[in-house]
C-alpha cells in the first residue's frame, strides 16, 4: 500500500503531522529558553528583604555567640575582637559578659552561665544601643 506522503510507509502518513507539530513544538521551547544566546531566567529582578534586625539584636547576637564559645572552650574563641566582629563598645560588652559568666560558672556550672550570658548581652546591648561606637560614651 503505497502512502500519500509518497515515501511509501504506511506509519509516514499515520505519524508525519505529529512529526511536524513535535518538531515545530521543540524548536519553540528551544527558542523561549533562549534570549540571544542566554538562558531563559525569570525576568523579574529580585531584591533582598530588608533587614529586620535592630543594632542591638545584632549586638546581642554578636556578643552572645562569643561569650558562649568562651565559655564552652570554643576553639576560635581565641581571636581577637576585630577577627570576631566587634566594634570597640562590643568588645567591651563581651569581656563585661565573660567575666560575669565565668564567675557564675565557678559557683553554679556552665548552665547558670551560658543563661547570664543571654540575660546579660541582651540588656547590655540594649542599654549601649547596639554598642555600635568607636569608643567609651
Amino acid at each position: 500500500m503505497a502512502s500519500p506522503s509518497g515515501t511509501g510507509h504506511p506509519a509516514a502518513t499515520r505519524y508525519g503531522p505529529l512529526r511536524i507539530v513535535g518538531c515545530a513544538l521543540l524548536v519553540a521551547a528551544v527558542s523561549i529558553g533562549c534570549d540571544s544566546g542566554h538562558p531563559s531566567t525569570s525576568h523579574a529582578t529580585t531584591t533582598p528583604a530588608p533587614t529586620t534586625t535592630t543594632p542591638e539584636e545584632d549586638c546581642r547576637r554578636l556578643v552572645e555567640y562569643w561569650a558562649r564559645a568562651m565559655i564552652q572552650g570554643n576553639r576560635w574563641s581565641g581571636l581577637d575582637w576585630e577577627q570576631k566582629g566587634f566594634s570597640i563598645d562590643q568588645h567591651e560588652v563581651h569581656d563585661r559578659v565573660v567575666a560575669a559568666a565565668r564567675a557564675e560558672q565557678r559557683t553554679n556550672g556552665t548552665a547558670a552561665a551560658l543563661d547570664l550570658i543571654a540575660r546579660q548581652s541582651r540588656q547590655e546591648c540594649v542599654d549601649r544601643h547596639g554598642a555600635m561606637g568607636g569608643g567609651r560614651h
